[in-house]
């Protein structure tokens, strides 16, 4: 993970228009770069009339429970964490994590410890939060990576500093390794829970599983979010062994639909060879940006990213280019003056090379 406040980093554009030809008619889907998804599995989910079976309803309730145990069984191997915990919101798991850091804190003797730090960035700005934290009084967003700043805000009461590792709440902004390994430096220092929101930048977005895997630096506490389709969402909380000693207790459980299609997610994720490919192809959209980019530079001002997650900054305002795409056929994100791509995990390159081509064709467009 600047410009003006747009749409929540969690909520690709929901302006989907339908690609026009030339001729005026409506043609084939678009090429969806928008990150509205990761692009599998595909299928997953129970057909309906098997959850409305009105006799099997204990009988799915176990089965649920035995679901979930399953998934966190497979997620906590494949992250620095021990232990995982399901929710069926982001909102939830992060109410939830935020519970547990305070209460790990009480059990080992320090109850004032209630503050969470979000080291926003400049970037990111007043509305930084992450969701189901809005209302907290003592969650509070510190928008700058300043050490001195960060230094000043932690006192006694502190319990954690959080941070995206890729922010892209109005901006985009991948945070350097040197930072996160100071915030892991000043964490242990003052005895504080260092927690990472990757709801936006984890499942391989980045060519890891994990975005913070390419600095080395782990945290104790994170969040992660998953969207498919017409499923619920499923929100992810890891924590290590020692904070899981402050967790509420067992979490309601999820709807069977994002289960299976979580499960299939994590499976496929962890495929021999998926995540290699991954990183292949975002080196490829790395590489084509990088020759529009010095081919279009009056179009351009900068670009940057990580894996599959790219973008290019704009002399203004990204909205009026992600409609320009849109009309061609290529539905991206605008975040302030950034202009997303974020095409979902299995792209092929062909893809990749037509999406760069559309770009290329509205920039020589706009600049005749």
């Amino acid at each position: 993970m600047s410009g003006a406040p747009s749409n929540s980093a969690n909520e690709p554009n929901d302006q989907t228009e339908p690609v026009i030809a030339d001729d005026g008619s409506e043609v084939a889907s678009p090429l969806d770069f928008s990150g509205s998804s990761l692009g599998f599995p595909e299928n997953s989910a129970e057909p309906a009339q098997l959850l409305d079976e009105p006799f099997r309803a204990q009988e799915l309730v176990l089965e649920t429970e035995d679901l979930s145990d399953a998934l966190c069984a497979k997620i906590a191997p494949v992250c620095f964490g021990d232990r995982a915990f399901l929710f069926q919101s982001e909102a939830e798991a992060w109410r939830y994590a935020v519970e547990t850091i305070r209460r790990y804190h009480r059990l080992v003797g320090r109850p004032k410890r209630r503050r969470l730090i979000v080291c926003a960035g400049a970037s990111d700005g007043a509305g930084a939060l992450p969701p189901g934290l809005e209302d907290d009084g003592e969650v509070i967003a510190l928008q700058t990576d300043d050490p001195g700043a960060l230094a000043l805000e932690i006192d006694n009461r502190t319990a954690g500093i959080l941070i995206a590792p890729v922010r892209t709440k109005t901006g985009f902004e991948v945070v350097p390794g040197v930072v996160l390994a100071r915030l892991r430096e000043t964490a242990d220092e003052y005895g504080l829970v260092l927690a990472y929101d990757e709801s936006v930048c984890g499942l391989g977005r980045s060519g890891m599983l994990w975005a913070h895997e390419w600095t080395g630096v782990t945290p104790d506490v994170m969040v992660v979010l998953h969207r498919h389709g017409n499923a619920p969402p499923l929100a992810t909380l890891v924590v290590t062994q020692r904070l899981a000693r402050g967790a509420p207790g067992r979490p309601s459980l999820v709807d069977r639909p994002a289960l299976l299609t979580g499960r299939a997610l994590v499976d496929g994720l962890t495929a021999p060879g998926f995540l290699e490919r991954v990183q292949n192809r975002g080196w490829r959209l790395e590489d084509r940006l990088v020759e529009l980019f010095y081919k279009r530079r009056g179009a351009f001002t900068a670009l940057g990213g990580i894996g599959l997650m790219q973008c290019l900054e704009c002399p203004g305002e990204a909205e009026p280019m992600r409609a320009m795409l849109a009309e061609r056929g290529l539905l991206t994100r605008a975040m302030g003056s950034r202009l997303g791509l974020f095409p979902r995990l299995t792209v092929e390159e062909s893809e990749i090379d037509a999406a760069v081509s559309i770009i290329d064709a509205v920039c020589a467009r706009e600049m005749q």
